[in-house]
């Protein structure tokens, strides 16, 4: 399911990694903080989106491939997007909010799949 060129909902992610639903925490964001047009990112960034170097790499080395390839996928696909959004004002703020930090660390750990 996973490997099809599509956005995946919440629930077919944790179809597809049952293991990680059991074990790790999701990242918490304010849907509101998310530009209009990457909302439909928001399950991607609860799952990838872990700041802590470490973590991100543990979660990532242990994501399905599947998964993977259907994240690189989408990232691809909302590139511009994000760099609208990631190279933006938030970029200078000191304070950032969560749903930025959690899609800037989620699409640094796609660099690494």
């Amino acid at each position: 399911m996973s490997s099809e060129r599509r956005v995946l909902s919440q629930q077919e992610i944790e179809g597809e990694w049952p293991s990680f639903v059991q074990v790790a925490a999701r990242v918490s964001m304010d849907i509101d903080d998310v530009p209009q047009g990457l909302r439909v990112l928001v399950p991607y960034g609860v799952f990838w989106g872990v700041t802590d170097d470490w973590i991100r790499e543990d979660v990532f080395s242990k994501t399905p491939q599947s998964l993977k390839e259907n994240l690189k996928w989408v990232i691809s696909e909302f590139d511009d997007e994000l760099d609208s959004w990631l190279a933006g004002p938030e970029a200078e703020e000191l304070d950032p909010s969560d749903a930025y930090l959690a899609f800037s660390a989620m699409r640094m750990g796609v660099d690494s799949i």
